[in-house]
């Protein structure tokens, strides 16, 4: 596993998703698990339901061995764009730059507009 794994968008992450080509995201992290298909205790179709996709959820039900969260190592290429990390989560930091700003308080949107008409009726009764 390298040190640096590389970031994988979801539109990336999407294309992935046959049999001869088949990646699964699982808590942010991406692997390319085509090469274990044919080894997966439970067939393949169940896996291929949730390629392309983030398969957290279907993983994580299923109720899968510490072994078999062991072997995921192997398999790893890079983390999916736009998750928090759980690690990320305890320490407090926020989404990265993908995200968008937040919106300005309503607080802002209302005395703004109010301030310039102000500053507009000021500057006509001072020009007439």
């Amino acid at each position: 596993m390298a040190s640096q794994l590389q970031l994988i968008s979801h539109g990336e992450m999407q294309i992935h998703n046959k049999q001869k080509d088949c990646w699964i995201a699982i808590e942010g992290k991406v692997y390319d698990i085509t090469s274990f298909l044919p080894e997966h205790p439970g067939g393949d179709e169940v896996v291929l339901e949730c390629a392309g996709t983030d398969a957290t959820l279907a993983f994580k039900d299923i109720g899968h061995s510490a072994s078999a969260e062991a072997m995921l190592s192997k398999y790893l290429i890079g983390e999916l764009d736009g998750v928090i990390k759980e690690e990320d989560k305890k320490k407090g930091k926020k989404p990265g730059p993908t995200d968008t700003p937040p919106a300005p308080s309503v607080v802002v949107q209302i005395c703004a507009p109010i301030a310039m008409m102000a500053v507009v009726g000021y500057l006509v009764y001072k020009l007439m």
